[in-house]
Parts: structure tokens; C-alpha cells; sequence
């Protein structure tokens, strides 16, 4: 037989993980902005689909997130100033995201657990730079010809690696912390989160003030 390959990672895949990476890419284009501000550049998805930044069912914002999840929707919702108030759907948090021209994907489609399993020898860093120089020229088409973003955050620490893939394509505007990508905040580290958050907000003031 021959083998079904997944376009977002493009691996040999079973069916459920192509129907998972569907239903992200639904999930995703339902709260896409028409005129993308910013675009916010995480590494991969979670195993979990309820764990997924777009996934919304409905209730409180980020109730059924797992800790990591809940954390990233937090912090990324509250930097750019959009407040969680108790009883506030996550459809709502979303809507509200995308009105305001801002939106969050991932270098890889598909979960890195599926992608990468066993990194044998490797070091957690030469991981990150193998799969950022992988997966990095099919992003920078995604940006370059569906995305069109006027601005990018980097987030996680795999993609200090795609700088420099980003400026070989002539990307646009890439706003970066000190010149690296913002160090994501730990979940269990409120001090963290807080200075994410605070370092967001002044790097998007200064971006909109250009």
C-alpha cells in the first residue's frame, strides 16, 4: 500500500492525524483576520487538539486548556490588551483577536511529538535547528503568499533559527526582544508571564508607533 502523506509535515500520517491537522486548519481560518496586523509565530501545536490555541467549545476562556495552553492564551490575550473577564467565552477572547488584525500560527503544522519522537543523539538546540531549517522555507511561503503580515512576533525558542531563514526570503517586519525572539513564560512562573506580557505591550506600541 502506498503510504498517505500529511501536507502539513509531510511524513507518512494515519488518518486521524490528517483529520486533526484539518480541523486545526478549520478551526484556525475561522478567526483569521481579513487584513493580518501581526502574526504571532509559535513552534508546533499541541497533541492535544482541546489544548489548541483556536480551539473554542464554548465556556469560560481557556477552561478545558491544559496548563501550557492556558498559559500561552493568557499571556498572548492579555499582552496584546484584551481582558479575560470571569465568564468571558474564548469565541468572545478569539473574535476580539482577530477584529483587532492579529493572529497566531505555528511553524509546524502538525504536533512536534509526531514530527520529531526521538531525537537520538541530538540536543534539544541542534533539534530546534534541524526542524526550524526543515519547515522554515514552507512557512516563509505560507507568509509570503497567504499570511501577508505587516508585522511578526517570534515566540518560542525554536525559532531563534528562523531569523536568519526569514532575512535570506526579505521578509517584512520581524519584531524581535533585544534582537532574539521573546523567551516564552514559563507556566508555573507568574514573574515570567508578567514580563511577557509587559514586554508584548511595549513592543506593539512601539511597532504601531512606526
Amino acid at each position: 500500500m502506498t503510504a498517505v502523506l500529511c501536507d502539513g509535515c509531510g511524513l507518512p500520517a494515519t488518518p486521524e492525524h490528517i483529520a486533526q491537522r484539518i480541523r486545526r486548519l478549520e478551526l484556525a481560518t475561522r478567526f483569521r483576520p481579513l487584513h493580518m496586523g501581526v502574526l504571532f509565530l509559535g513552534e508546533a501545536p499541541p497533541p492535544r487538539l482541546e489544548d489548541y490555541f483556536y480551539f473554542c467549545e464554548g465556556g469560560p476562556a481557556a477552561s478545558a486548556l491544559g496548563h501550557a495552553g492556558r498559559v500561552l492564551f493568557e499571556s498572548l490575550l492579555t499582552g496584546v490588551g484584551i481582558e479575560l473577564q470571569a465568564g468571558k467565552s474564548k469565541e468572545s477572547c478569539l473574535a476580539e483577536f482577530q477584529k483587532r488584525g492579529f493572529f497566531f500560527a505555528d511553524l509546524m503544522e502538525c504536533p512536534r511529538e509526531t514530527i520529531a519522537p526521538d531525537v537520538g543523539q541530538e540536543t534539544a538546540r541542534e533539534s530546534a535547528s534541524r526542524l526550524a531549517h526543515r519547515y522554515g522555507p514552507t512557512l516563509v511561503k505560507r507568509i509570503r503568499f497567504s499570511y501577508k503580515p505587516k508585522h511578526m512576533v517570534l515566540l518560542p525558542t525554536l525559532v531563534p533559527d528562523l531569523i536568519p531563514v526569514f532575512e535570506q526570503a526579505g521578509l517584512g517586519d520581524v519584531l524581535l526582544n533585544q534582537g532574539l525572539p521573546f523567551d516564552f513564560p514559563h507556566p508555573q512562573d507568574p514573574v515570567s508571564q508578567a514580563q511577557f506580557r509587559n514586554g508584548l505591550r511595549e513592543l506593539l506600541s512601539r511597532a504601531s508607533s512606526r
